[in-house]
């Protein structure tokens, strides 16, 4: 029975161990977006930081023997205790919401604006150890087993470790963040890293226990509701950070990971760019009979559209949480009848629907570091062009450089034309800054465009071939 349970205790050990290293690698993927924003070339730095640590801790885990260091004879549950309680101390740092702010705030401050930089720095300083650390745990458990055939035991600790895993690409993604929160998602994390301190010690009384434990409750107040609550968020769940509040001229703001998404107050006036699009593309329309049809891509804080009590409005957002919390904290009213609410990733909906719009507003890039790839590329535009009507209307607002003074804005503006051929496009506030050198200077670009099914293009003018006199309007308006 002794060996049964010792045995049940072991296989425990690496399941929690395999659910912790998973969990932190998606944790920190999510809690670094509003910071470095979540495109796969971040995102491909983290998994490099959890992937090749651990397999160095897999390898050292391996050769390690039972030994004297300074003085201490350090046992393999000695070394096991010790690399959780290390591992536990830099991610208290590393995970928590409090810390992260301040650390990302902190780099531009000295000079280190890269995104790609501060993800290499973020990873470097707090995932390489800890996850080396915690990579050993598996081939440093091995020692622990009775003496069985070195492939029966090895094959069933890479199963339990790989449940493990498997766990915790599930369940943190799939239930915690939605229902607890990633911030108590976080703090899970260290319950189970004390946990397993808690487990491998023979004193459940040690100064490693208490170490552990105090790890713990640190880590769940500096990822307190208590904590997120002086920064006015709503919501952390696996997609965003949601912010809502009232600010001292009586507006009532909406932010996405950081990002300025909506305004609204009770003069029911909102940003600069929702209320240029409504007049240009809304106003006119506003009594249609029959009501239009009007797709936003993009749901932000339901601001667009919200005062037209006639057309059928569609928000699609991939995040389901957006809808309460506009209602609540920024209309103060729920939305009205002829709007529903879809909350699904823009291509998916996309994908799952043939139906057709009068109107499509692109509202889904919140400027900065979060640029959503797969919404910028000309796949994505086709799919949005072939849900239009015929003379039906596109609008989109992008946050691009005024002057086309960086690559990303001159692309984006070829893959727009690429797909809309003759689209007209403005700069909210007339910020064009044309003698502006800088780069980073950004501004609301939007982009318009009237579609019509047999759409002809036209062609170009030369000296040689000019049909200039054809082609002109036979009568123009003075």
């Amino acid at each position: 029975m002794i060996r049964i349970n010792q045995t049940l205790l072991l296989f425990t050990i690496i399941v929690i161990e395999g659910y912790i290293v998973l969990a932190t690698e998606l944790l920190a993927i999510r809690q670094t977006i509003p910071y470095v924003g979540s495109g796969t070339d971040t995102v491909s730095i983290i998994i490099a930081a959890v992937l090749m640590p651990l397999a160095f801790g897999y390898q050292y885990g391996g050769q390690f023997k039972q030994k004297k260091i300074f003085g201490y004879y350090v046992t393999i549950r000695k070394k096991l205790i010790l690399n959780i309680l290390i591992a536990s101390l830099i991610l208290l740092i590393g995970m928590s919401y409090k810390y992260m702010k301040l650390f990302f705030g902190w780099l531009p401050q000295i000079g280190i604006e890269d995104r790609l930089v501060q993800t290499s720095i973020y990873s470097a300083i707090f995932l390489v150890l800890p996850i080396y650390l915690l990579g050993q745990t598996v081939p440093l458990i091995s020692n622990l087993f009775s003496k069985e055939k070195l492939s029966q035991i090895t094959g069933k600790m890479l199963f339990f470790s790989t449940v493990g895993s498997f766990l915790g690409a599930i369940l943190s993604t799939l239930l915690l963040m939605p229902t607890i929160g990633v911030h108590h998602t976080v703090s899970l994390n260290f319950v189970l890293l004390a946990m397993l301190v808690i487990m491998l010690s023979k004193d459940k009384k040690s100064i490693p226990v208490f170490l552990s434990i105090t790890i713990a409750l640190f880590a769940m107040g500096f990822n307190s509701n208590t904590l997120l609550r002086k920064d006015h968020v709503k919501k952390n769940n696996q997609y965003s950070i949601i912010a809502a509040g009232t600010l001292k001229n009586d507006n009532r703001l909406l932010k996405i990971n950081g990002n300025h998404s909506s305004q609204y107050n009770d003069a029911r006036e909102k940003f600069e760019y929702i209320e240029f699009v409504e007049r240009v593309a809304i106003a006119p329309i506003a009594g249609a009979n029959p009501p239009r049809e009007v797709l936003v891509i993009g749901a932000g804080g339901f601001t667009f559209g919200h005062d037209d009590s006639n057309n059928l409005y569609t928000y699609v957002d991939i995040n389901e949480d957006l809808k309460d919390i506009a209602e609540q904290y920024i209309l103060k009213e729920p939305i009205g009848k002829n709007k529903k609410f879809i909350p699904l990733p823009a291509r998916a909906f996309l994908n799952d629907t043939d139906k057709k719009y009068d109107v499509i507003f692109i509202d889904a890039y919140l400027g900065g570091a979060s640029i959503p790839e797969h919404l910028v590329t000309q796949e994505f535009f086709l799919q949005v062009k072939a849900h239009l009507k015929n003379n039906a209307v596109l609008v989109t607002n992008l946050i691009l450089s005024p002057h086309f003074n960086n690559q990303f804005t001159r692309n984006i503006d070829n893959t727009i034309r690429s797909v809309f051929p003759h689209v007209s496009r403005h700069i909210i506030g007339e910020h064009y800054k044309l003698w502006d050198e800088s780069e980073t200077t950004m501004a609301n670009t939007i982009y318009m465009y009237r579609h019509e099914d047999n759409y002809s293009s036209g062609h170009i003018y030369t000296d040689n071939k000019n049909t200039v006199f054809y082609d002109k309007p036979k009568k123009l308006t003075p």
